[in-house]
């Protein structure tokens, strides 16, 4: 164990001191802070995808020359360029696998950029989302295939190509797991920074915490990318060889030019921000602090008295094609019952108690809840659910019944099914409906709609300038605790579905200067 971490940290001196190798880091650096700059706004412009092009091209370049030099193989610059345009297209699967495989990481800081630009068929994107369970179950197979072959099988194959011993898979994986360490504690002392911005709110503080948590994470990447080469060649025992040394004036020049890219990051971060606007209130299913069972009268005429400007509620069609304000499509949880909305009709529903919360109530149609939120003057915010068992023309039906109704109330309607969102939108132009995405992974302009109500774990600012881009507001659900409230009032979101009203309402009212921690804590968790 000795031997293998004097080693190691004789690998990483090399790394970060040889000057050709620290030119190569700097172009890297340089490239993809430049694409993570550029990429701030949603869209693509001709500097983005030549500077997206040249950091594939010094990637595939900086990766062969550090193979080189810890395998104890003197090659000149040249010889390395030679080597990756011989292998360009390999190159090109390589790294475009390596993209894949990093996506759920946050690909480097630049995750919700990819994602906040991808524009798909609507019928595709409908598909995933109503059957995200199977899908995400077949997803999750072919990414653990592929990341065992790209990272056990993979390197060896390539590396043999360039003459050099393979890694074992136990090497390998020992790399994955320095690397996943030397993030851990990217991390750690990341949460610390936050923790000191809860105190002090200085924002030249949190410039500086900015720039040094990125410093940190280019300083993380530098070292795992070198320790998992290492693995890669077979972790080579002998000395390492010292490249050729020339070239220390474009050394300097690209590590000043990484410096100057991090600055600018960390200014668009601290400066481009949102503003702290005011926030649309939203109580989840008309519930706050769990007063009252959800989805219920009671509950609505409890919550009304905090003032929401939503209140957001389900509705599932009945055996008798009536309307139930219900959430879940089987009553086993809240009523005991292992029956559907759609095994029962609407006065059936109506005689079962529900219970939650230490509290028992009866089942609301949808006509009687209707009808009290129109007493106290009361927005809603209708979520239609649909199943297979939704019965033909229920859309226009509802559309033909409620849609001048709700519209006059001031309501508003959306729906995870997106045939839900346009059918309604071309029966009832002057409604507002918007489509609810269970997780952020198109630009909204691929479903268009009145409004997005995006789920906050994978939300970010990319995905709510694009919501704007298309004239819309943006609404996260569901966050609960304060300080994931603020980190989304920190996004620039114009509203917030959640359980808990009051605390929402608290936590916008506190100073931008108060919440600049979350700042940092949103990038941070950009780059995790």
């Amino acid at each position: 164990m000795q031997r293998y971490r004097h080693q190691l940290n004789r690998v990483w001196r090399l790394s970060l001191t040889q000057p050709r190798l620290l030119m190569g880091w700097g172009g890297l650096i340089s490239l993809l802070l430049g694409v993570r700059w550029l990429s701030q706004r949603s869209g693509w412009s001709v500097s983005l995808v030549l500077t997206i092009a040249g950091l594939c091209v010094v990637t595939a370049a900086q990766l062969t020359q550090v193979a080189v030099a810890v395998a104890g193989k003197p090659t000149t610059g040249s010889e390395i360029w030679h080597r990756v345009w011989q292998r360009k297209w390999a190159w090109t699967l390589v790294l475009l696998i390596a993209v894949i495989l990093a996506l759920p990481f946050g690909l480097w800081g630049l995750g919700s950029r990819f994602w906040a630009r991808l524009v798909l068929p609507a019928s595709l994107i409908n598909f995933v989302t109503l059957h995200r369970r199977p899908v995400l179950m077949v997803v999750g197979g072919l990414y653990l295939l592929l990341a065992g072959i790209f990272w056990l099988w993979g390197p060896r194959w390539w590396f043999r190509r360039e003459s050099l011993t393979g890694g074992s898979v136990r090497q390998i994986g020992g790399a994955l797991g320095i690397w996943a360490g030397l993030t851990v504690a990217w991390l750690a002392g990341s949460e610390g920074l936050v923790a000191v911005l809860h105190v002090a709110t200085d924002r030249l503080l949190l410039l500086v915490a900015v720039f040094i948590v990125l410093l940190g994470f280019c300083l993380v990447t530098i070292l795992g990318l070198t320790t998992v080469v290492w693995a890669w060649c077979g972790q080579p025992r002998q000395l390492l060889v010292r490249l050729e040394t020339r070239g220390l004036p474009g050394t300097l020049a690209l590590s000043l030019v990484s410096l100057v890219m991090m600055g600018m990051v960390t200014s668009q971060t601290v400066f481009a921000q949102p503003a702290w606007g005011p926030t649309t209130l939203i109580s989840h299913r008309g519930v706050d602090h769990g007063r009252g069972i959800q989805n219920t009268v009671g509950a609505l005429r409890q919550v009304t008295t905090h003032h929401p400007d939503y209140v957001e509620m389900d509705l599932h069609e009945t055996h008798d094609r009536q309307w139930v304000v219900l959430h879940d499509e089987n009553l086993k949880t809240l009523a005991g019952r292992n029956v559907t909305p759609h095994d029962l009709t609407l006065q059936q529903l109506q005689r079962l108690t529900l219970h939650e919360n230490g509290q028992q109530a009866r089942l609301s149609s949808w006509p009687a809840y209707l009808r009290v939120a129109e007493a106290r003057h009361q927005r809603l915010m209708v979520e239609i659910k649909t199943t297979p068992h939704d019965s033909p023309g229920a859309i226009r039906r509802f559309a033909a019944t409620y849609g001048d109704r709700l519209q006059r109330d001031g309501s508003v309607v959306h729906s995870l099914d997106y045939r839900v969102v346009r059918q309604l939108r071309r029966l009832q132009p002057h409604l507002k409906v918007g489509v609810i995405l269970p997780f952020n992974w198109v630009n909204p302009r691929s479903l268009p709609a009145d409004f997005y109500s995006f789920q906050r774990l994978s939300a970010s600012q990319q995905f709510i300038a694009a919501a704007h881009q298309q004239g819309a507001p943006a609404y996260l659900w569901t966050p609960d605790t304060p300080a994931t409230m603020t980190r989304m009032w920190a996004l620039g979101a114009d509203g917030q579905i959640t359980n808990e009203l009051s605390r929402l309402r608290e936590v916008t009212r506190q100073s931008a200067a108060a919440t600049r921690w979350a700042v940092l804590q949103n990038f941070v968790l950009s780059y995790a």
